[in-house]
């Protein structure tokens, strides 16, 4: 049953800028976030807790977690990942350490409330004022986790920063800032490897995983909007031939009970929405719809189970079980199918393999959806899977996703299509957003290769030649940043030749497409 209702080249660590829970609420949207690895809930009481609007006691989501699987070169399974508070540990507040030094006092201090939260406008603040007399950076710029603790086993680098004098130094004092995303973002690191897989039984990735939940203020789907990052990044010493990762979620929309789920493949995103018109003792009237969004990998699988089901139709319990659900299959290793309830004995069912459950349109009544089948509505758990990679030592696999509300007016089913029409904007929004990539400046992983970029002649009167871009010039948009930390310039490359109007100085080049960030000095003397 579920229950509704000052530091130099030294950084130090308080609980102003840290903490075990954050909730993010700078839109019309209040989701709480755990150092535990469990989103959208409370722990300790496991009350929802993706309240929308924020302040109404209204919730469209339960709880919702990665799943993370991987075989190695000798195709055993490896496996993380959680489902609700208090039902296991696979995740653990912190970064990898290579030294096995979680339990260690000091480890503990800085790394178990392991969440960072800043806004955009202390971040604006600090580049506008760091050279000031007097001047202090507020907590959460000062105690950002640009730099791990070597000493306790964990990499030099953390969570990305823009680093001004490019010493791979995270130092406010230098200008050096979060390098982060949206109005306000809070930043989660935890580790796969400090303990037991007590949630799916599986063997450690040794992987840590990086999530930047961010918001922004707008009048627009913008406001209801929580944009998720995250990065996978493998710690230990094993080749991992195949990654899986995927997003499982327990959205309720208002009450559990009579809610719907839905695939839109076309569009890389798996919803949830009201079985009828009335949601009782929730949303009311024209209830809304809620989707989760990949924004940067095509989603391969998309697909949900129930929670009052028998086996192998209900919640997974071993490594395999989840694996087989990340396989578009059924717990038992049945592959999912067209029709009916997904399974072959169900009624519409047929023996078609598929990957995708309900990927009709509700709004229309084509194709196949749980409308068109009659399914009875009730509690809906859904995980959506994106595109497999291969995962070495050292090596990063990023994602980003978006999880998107519509509540327009319409009608539960309306309320679907605005979803859908809202999954093209929030997509077209990520993508003029050049440098929303996972190839931000403190990763410290293969995929922050710098490069042999050249920038010729340097120093330069202005006139400036940038050598082995290697892609199509207009592809990349140049950025530079003088000492004080301002952008001074910026624009879309039309060819290798640029011409730079600019006093005489030190300057950080930022050139950046979809998928890379470069930087480089430079320095005008005219």
């Amino acid at each position: 049953m579920k229950i509704h209702l000052l530091f130099f080249s030294i950084i130090t660590f308080n609980a102003f800028s840290q903490s075990s829970v954050s909730v993010l609420d700078y839109n019309s949207v209040a989701a709480k976030f755990t150092n535990s690895a469990i989103l959208f809930q409370n722990n300790t009481q496991g009350f929802p807790s993706y309240e929308v609007p924020k302040n109404s006691g209204l919730n469209v989501i339960y709880s919702s977690s990665f799943w993370v699987g991987a075989t190695d070169l000798q195709g055993n399974l490896h496996l993380a990942a959680m489902r609700y508070s208090g039902s296991g540990q696979d995740y653990f507040p912190g970064p990898y350490s290579v030294t096995d030094s979680y339990n260690d006092s000091l480890f503990l201090q800085k790394y178990n409330q392991c969440i960072w939260t800043v806004t955009r406008t202390e971040i604006d603040n600090h580049v506008a004022n760091y050279l000031s007399s007097g001047y202090v950076p507020v907590p959460s710029i000062a105690n950002w986790p640009g730099n791990g603790d070597v000493n306790l086993g964990v990499s030099a680098n953390l969570a990305p920063f823009i680093d001004i004098n490019l010493d791979n130094i995270y130092n406010p004092m230098d200008g050096d800032y979060p390098d982060v995303r949206g109005d306000i973002s809070s930043y989660i690191i935890l580790n796969d490897d400090k303990g037991l897989h007590t949630q799916s039984n599986g063997i450690p990735l040794e992987i840590e995983l990086h999530i930047m939940a961010s918001q922004y203020a707008g009048n627009n789907f913008l406001d209801t909007t929580t944009f998720l990052n995250v990065r996978v990044i493998n710690r230990g010493s094993q080749q991992f031939s195949t990654v899986k990762f995927g997003l499982y979620m327990d959205a309720d929309i208002g009450n559990y009970t009579d809610d719907y789920f839905g695939c839109a493949p076309n569009k890389d995103m798996m919803y949830f929405y009201n079985g009828d018109n009335f949601d009782n003792n929730g949303y009311g009237i024209n209830p809304p719809a809620l989707g989760v969004v990949s924004l940067s990998k095509p989603m391969v699988t998309c697909g949900y189970y129930r929670s009052n089901y028998s086996y192998p139709y209900s919640d997974p319990a071993i490594d395999a079980e989840y694996w087989n659900f990340m396989s578009a299959k059924w717990a038992n290793g049945e592959s999912w199918t067209s029709g009916g309830m997904g399974y072959s004995s169900s009624t519409g069912g047929t023996t078609t393999p598929t990957n995708f459950m309900f990927d009709g349109n509700p709004t229309t009544g084509t194709g196949w959806t749980e409308g068109t089948n009659n399914n009875p509505a009730g509690d809906r758990r859904g995980i959506m899977v994106m595109q497999s990679t291969s995962l070495f030592p050292n090596e990063m696999s990023c994602y980003d996703l978006a999880i998107i509300y519509s509540r327009s007016g319409g009608n539960n089913l309306q309320n679907v299509q605005t979803l859908i029409e809202t999954a093209d904007s929030v997509k077209q929004f990520y993508l003029n957003q050049i440098t929303y990539n996972c190839n931000q400046v403190s990763a410290n992983v293969n995929e922050l290769d710098q490069k042999d970029i050249i920038i010729f002649p340097n120093p330069s009167n202005g006139e400036v030649l940038i050598e082995n871009l290697g892609e199509i010039t207009n592809n990349y948009k140049v950025e530079l940043i003088d000492v004080n930390g301002n952008l001074v310039f910026t624009e879309v490359l039309q060819s290798t030749k640029l011409k730079l109007d600019l006093p005489n100085g030190l300057y950080l080049m930022k050139l950046s497409t979809k998928e890379n960030i470069y930087f480089k000095k430079i320095i005008i003397e005219k």
